[in-house]
């Protein structure tokens, strides 16, 4: 095996029966930076390498929560969120999932949204603790995301509702609608998510990667890949109003945003 990277932000270490574990590590509520983003790409490229002998990887998070989306200091930043490849960064993080060579089981201790719920939504498997909360908060700050990823696991209306209320839904609503597989006691949730990560890694490993391969062109990443594309575009065009800036704003100073439709 080759040596494991070391991150800041994202641990990455290897377990039992050929399982990786990935975890989300930036306290205190995993909020995303572009740092974190190519992390997340590299713990990926390591657990893709064959010479590995991985069969199934973990994803997981430290802390109260599983993410909070992105940093939201980031938004007051022009060098940062202005820059024309800002939507590309963000994409590796979700293409490194998405397109994992291995099986990808993600598990959901507390508050999953924004960048955090993609992630989730793009893994093969989704395990989540009683105090699990999901949700398309982007809007909240004027971000226009998650909408195209919630579509690749939830119904229409369920993404509808979730991408333009910005409403967090529970582990068990959750789990009603089709994205979560199981929800679990706080406390029994690192033992569940092992039980399945064992599961899949008791199968030969070129199966598992031809699994993994068919499983992406019966849910086509490429049709994905141009929804995210398009809601990007439009975030572009969005994050030049006053009225992106205004939400930002009121965000951080915690107070109700005063919009004016330019």
């Amino acid at each position: 095996m080759k040596p494991i990277p070391k991150l800041e932000f994202i641990e990455i270490s290897v377990i039992e029966d050929h399982i990786a574990v990935v975890t989300l590590n930036r306290p205190p509520v995993n909020a995303f930076t572009p740092q974190m983003y190519h992390e997340v790409k590299a713990a990926f490229e390591f657990t893709d390498d064959p010479e590995n002998g991985l069969r199934c990887v973990i994803l997981n998070a430290k802390g109260k929560m599983f993410s909070a989306g992105n940093d939201i200091s980031i938004f007051s930043d022009d060098t940062v969120y202005q820059n024309p490849n800002y939507s590309s960064i963000v994409d590796e993080a979700g293409n490194a999932v998405l397109f994992s060579k291995l099986p990808v089981v993600c598990s959901v201790n507390g508050a999953c949204v924004g960048t955090g719920f993609c992630l989730a939504a793009v893994s093969d498997v989704v395990i989540a603790s009683k105090k699990g909360r999901f949700g398309i908060t982007e809007l909240n700050i004027g971000v226009i995301g998650g909408a195209p990823e919630a579509s690749y696991c939830l119904p229409p209306k369920v993404t509808r509702y979730m991408s333009l209320t910005g409403n967090l839904l529970s582990a068990e609503e959750m789990y009603r609608h089709g994205m979560v597989i199981k929800v679990v006691e706080e406390e029994q949730l690192e033992e569940e998510t092992l039980a399945i990560a064992r599961d899949i890694a008791k199968h030969d490993p070129l199966g598992l990667r031809y699994a993994r391969q068919v499983i992406l062109k019966v849910y086509d990443p490429v049709q994905l890949g141009e929804k995210v594309d398009y809601s990007s575009e439009l975030n572009r065009e969005h994050k030049k109003t006053e009225d992106f800036k205004e939400a930002g704003r009121a965000f951080v100073e915690k107070r109700k945003p005063v919009f004016h439709g330019r």
